[in-house]
């Protein structure tokens, strides 16, 4: 005669195993919507936004795994964007705290920086927003500010080169600015 725990302890490896299959088909499926709405994205943004980029941006956040719509991965990238948004006013506040980087009172680069500082400050504000209306549904909204964010962040780019400043942002301009195309491109989607 088997007894009911007998039973149990046969089916428990059994049921782990399914448990197991279960998560990596959940893995797989998210793995490929993500990186269908990846190279959707790439090709569609002329060479701006690479597969590599959008993968390792969208992959770093866990949630990615249950993104089933666009929007999904839009407050994704809106909260990358915010995390890098605020560690590049951070690395402003700093550069300009900095005695040691030759930064003068009322000096270009000085002024420069501080109208850096100034708009990531103002970039940080309008992230709630954003996420807001993304919440709202209101995506032409949120797609017009991100848009606006990455033509910011571009301006400024440009402008370290037009004033023969060396940028100290570039990899953080960068970013902001894929990831804000990133994020408008998956709200046109569900637009």
């Amino acid at each position: 005669m088997v007894s009911s725990h007998g039973i149990a302890n046969a089916f428990f490896p059994f049921a782990v195993a399914l448990v197991a299959a279960s998560q990596a088909q959940h893995a797989a499926n998210a793995d490929s919507f993500m990186f269908g709405a990846c190279k959707i994205f790439a090709g569609s943004s002329s060479g701006v936004i690479s597969v590599t980029f959008c993968m390792d941006a969208l992959g770093s956040d866990s949630r990615s795994l249950s993104a089933s719509h666009y929007s999904d991965l839009a407050i994704i990238v809106i909260d990358l964007l915010t995390s890098n948004t605020t560690s590049t006013k951070a690395k402003i506040d700093n550069i300009l705290k900095d005695d040691g980087n030759g930064l003068k009172p009322g000096d270009a680069t000085t002024v420069f920086f501080q109208s850096c500082q100034e708009a990531y400050a103002s970039v940080l504000q309008g992230q709630l927003g954003i996420f807001y209306n993304v919440q709202a549904g209101r995506f032409p909204e949120a797609m017009s500010a991100l848009e606006k964010l990455a033509n910011m962040v571009e301006e400024y780019e440009k402008g370290f080169g037009k004033s023969n400043v060396k940028s100290l942002l570039a990899t953080e301009n960068h970013n902001s600015f894929e990831l804000a195309k990133l994020g408008a491109l998956l709200l046109n989607e569900e637009h």
